[in-house]
């Protein structure tokens, strides 16, 4: 069974290797102990992105500066282990695939990030002087002493803090603080502090309710980050494999050349001998210019095969890509293991049960039915009318510097006032009425105050207010949210079924990788008699060939059986070990069986936000 393979707070992937090697020289490399990914981001500092912010070019990649073509002229003798255990460590191409799980799982940060709390505010200054054309709008101008324009000078220094809870709740806080000193008439604090202070709240009751709800979206960032968990796991057990694959060509080129080189002897020999034997008239000199031709063609199929092994430990060097000196050109490699044929025990049915229960890809595909599922139950809420309840409760003060003021009002009047305080005269016509101008000493303000006392009001409780109702939202048609539920389903109908293809194919792949297993074994022991049967051959054809009882061509002949069957044992045997490690990559064993172990950690832990 898979156990549950998850990364704790950011941390994607750790992997752990313990390769078993023997001991190494002293100018050999050691196999690593321990190949460790960086197990979480880097979490940059609020304010160290600001000096970039002010740079015109973008700085060149080291990775895209090439410097000088340098070549490590030594050669490092290693075990396949060893070979492993360097590429692991050193092959660009797996490190960045070790770093796709850690990008996933910052998807997760991001999808938690709708609970982080936002606190935000504006501290604003505004001044004006306009002029009016209604005098009871505003004072006597105390420069000019006419009424004529309107001074205003406000300030303002609000907070806000806003926060969504699990079940979708959205949480408001406001703390308002004013400030306004105004020459207007009908201002009798001045200046004026008014504080506020809401809390508002909106709760969904249809779309979007739920107490985990709103984070599904963080599951399936979980998932997907899991996902990508295992995604990385196959594709280390691929490169792992085609680190095998490659070790083993290197050894196998080594052995061909070996075998031409035998081969070109063997011709060498025959030309020696044909022309001894022209020279005491034993054979025709034509037997001598057919061994030479055959040993010109022998000697190419040495060259062949030098430029294989060349090609293939270039191969070899380039994906462990061992570069101690730090060259351009990493360090060759010499496997320092021979063609041994290992023997296993190979069963179907466990093959098949390992592959099923093991394999990183049916993890993975598993992992991305439960995405779609998920995403699927977010778009069928879509469905749903939007309904919400909202309320709100807040409190508030007031107070301001005042004193007894002065009015003045203007007004017309049949016949002279005599009241103090007014002045009446004739408007030019004794006839018409009067223009009186009357000064109204009014009363002190009963909330007159400091800026404290305004909050010790806003503190009482006594002045508040509140709010309570439903607002809703219904979508006539709801066209978007059916074809994305739509989609959604289709979606997850496909991931089943690409899920259940998955499975065949491993099925297939396992079944297939144990006949090849058991094909190269079997070829592993046929050839090996071949080759026994071609040396026999050659020995009896060599000794008639001395008799003259058989022609320059047939020991040739002869000769090529043998080299031919020799290769054939060579490549039985590289073929045995590749279909080794395809099989055990087929049930998923190939990893655990070179002791490379990549650590699952446990339940993620939500930041303290993301927890309500």
């Amino acid at each position: 069974m898979w156990r549950r393979c998850a990364v704790r707070g950011g941390v994607a992937v750790a992997v752990a290797m313990a390769i078993l090697a023997g001991a190494a020289s002293a100018e050999e490399p050691a196999a690593p102990s321990a190949a460790n990914p960086p197990e979480a981001a880097p979490q940059p500092w609020r304010w160290q992105v600001l000096p970039d912010q002010w740079k015109l070019e973008l700085p060149e990649s080291s990775a895209v500066r090439v410097g000088a073509i340098t070549r490590d002229e030594e050669i490092a003798r290693l075990t396949l282990r060893e070979a492993i255990g360097l590429a692991l460590q050193n092959n660009p191409q797996i490190a960045a695939q070790r770093l796709e799980p850690l990008r996933q799982s910052e998807g997760v940060l991001q999808a938690q990030s709708q609970y982080d709390p936002l606190f935000s505010g504006n501290l604003t200054s505004n001044q004006s002087n306009t002029l009016q054309g209604n005098a009871l709008q505003v004072g006597t101008n105390s420069n000019t002493g006419a009424a004529s324009a309107l001074n205003t000078d406000q300030r303002d220094a609000n907070f806000h803090l806003f926060k969504m809870f699990r079940p979708g709740t959205q949480a408001t806080v406001d703390l308002l603080n004013d400030r306004l000193d105004t020459n207007s008439r009908f201002t009798s604090l001045r200046p004026q502090y008014k504080p506020q202070m809401n809390l508002s709240i909106v709760q969904p009751l249809l779309r979007g309710f739920g107490w985990d709800f709103s984070y599904l979206v963080v599951k399936q960032a979980e998932e997907t980050a899991d996902q990508a968990l295992f995604q990385y796991e196959a594709n280390l057990a691929d490169f792992v494999r085609q680190v095998i694959e490659d070790y083993w060509a290197v050894v196998g080129a080594r052995e061909q050349v070996e075998v031409q080189k035998q081969s070109k002897a063997l011709a060498d020999r025959t030309v020696e001998e044909n022309e001894a034997r022209v020279k005491v008239g034993l054979l025709p000199p034509v037997s001598v210019l057919e061994a030479q031709a055959d040993a010109a063609s022998r000697e190419e199929q040495v060259l062949i095969a030098e430029n294989n092994l060349a090609l293939t430990m270039q191969t070899l060097a380039q994906i462990v890509y061992y570069r101690p000196a730090g060259t351009f050109v990493p360090r060759t490699i010499e496997p320092a293991e021979e063609l041994t044929p290992e023997k296993v025990k190979v069963d179907l049915d466990d093959t098949l049960g390992n592959a099923l229960a093991n394999r990183p890809e049916v993890a993975a595909s598993a992992r991305g039915i439960r995405v779609q599922q998920l995403n699927e139950r977010v778009a069928g809420n879509a469905l749903l009318p939007k309904l919400d309840l909202a309320g709100g409760y807040g409190v508030n003060g007031l107070s301001g510097a005042s004193g007894i003021t002065t009015n003045t009002t203007t007004f017309f009047a049949q016949t002279n006032q005599t009241r103090p305080g007014c002045a009446c005269s004739p408007t030019g016509n004794l006839q018409l009425p009067f223009l009186c101008q009357c000064q109204i000493i009014g009363p002190s303000s009963p909330i007159a105050g400091g800026w404290d006392d305004a909050y010790r009001r806003l503190r009482s409780n006594d002045f508040y207010s509140y709010s309570f109702g439903l607002q809703f939202q219904v979508p006539i048609g709801n066209a978007a949210a059916q074809s994305q539920y739509s989609q959604a389903r289709i979606a997850r109908d496909q991931a089943e079924l690409n899920h259940r293809q998955l499975l065949s194919s491993v099925t297939l792949e396992a079944r297939q990788t144990v006949n090849d297993v058991l094909t190269a074994r079997q070829r592993i022991d046929t050839t090996r008699v071949a080759r026994e049967l071609a040396e026999e051959n050659l020995k009896n054809q060599q000794k008639r060939h001395e008799v003259g009882m058989a022609t320059t061509k047939d020991l040739l002949d002869f000769q090529s059986r043998l080299t031919t069957a020799r290769a054939a044992e060579i490549q039985a045997k590289i073929d045995y070990a590749t279909a080794l490690a395809r099989w055990r990559r087929a049930q998923g064993r190939l990893l655990a069986e070179y002791q490379i172990v990549i650590r699952h950690p446990g339940e993620r832990s939500a930041p303290w936000f993301a927890k309500f």
